[in-house]
């Protein structure tokens, strides 16, 4: 997988530019893992466009977006990469995993599969990224067929020290909040520059 960086390295040079630490011209890294379908995708595009995508396509491998934030009177550039969910793409995951400052695990509120499955993606950050910090994201909370009770989530988050946060992506609810958070995060650690 090697090589497979070292391609991508020239691809983020050209999307987020020259960077350097400079208190005015910051990039760090968010990575969203979870199962397909959960809506990382949407978080990403309701972010970046305030809209979601009109019909699903499935993330092969990996999306990068940059969204570009003031926090504190710096320029942020937050690199999002969106993670494949299927299990069939852990394989090639692995890579992506380095050089992240947050990560965003969703699951969908209204899937109980998907929940079961956040130990799974807790275990596997751990494994590619031990030192990494995490948000719980329930997204889809503006669906009403809910199976996975917001006092349920907050237990897993903070069995694992980590923050719980709801989300719709489709009515832009706490998407902003969520990524405000993620980025104070990231720059309490050493903000990363391409």
């Amino acid at each position: 997988m090697v090589p497979l960086i070292s391609k991508l390295v020239p691809l983020l040079k050209g999307i987020i530019g020259d960077t350097t630490l400079a208190i005015d011209n910051v990039a760090t890294k968010l990575i969203l893992i979870g199962d397909g379908r959960v809506g990382k995708t949407s978080l990403c595009s309701h972010l970046r466009t305030k809209t979601i995508p009109g019909q699903y396509n499935l993330t092969v491998g990996l999306n990068i977006e940059v969204h570009e934030t003031l926090m504190r009177g710096t320029s942020v550039k937050l690199v999002l990469w969106d993670l494949a969910g299927q299990h069939r793409f852990g394989c090639i995951r692995s890579d992506f995993y380095m050089g992240a400052r947050v990560a965003l695990i969703v699951f969908d509120v209204q899937n109980r599969g998907s929940f079961f499955d956040v130990k799974h993606w807790i275990r596997e950050l751990k494994r590619h990224s031990p030192n990494t910090p995490f948000i719980l994201v329930g997204n889809k909370m503006d669906l009403h067929k809910r199976e996975v009770s917001t006092e349920e989530a907050k237990r897993v988050a903070q069995e694992f020290s980590a923050f719980y946060f709801e989300t719709s992506a489709l009515e832009g609810e706490n998407v902003e909040e969520l990524f405000q958070l993620a980025t104070r995060l990231a720059l309490q650690g050493t903000a990363v520059a391409y």
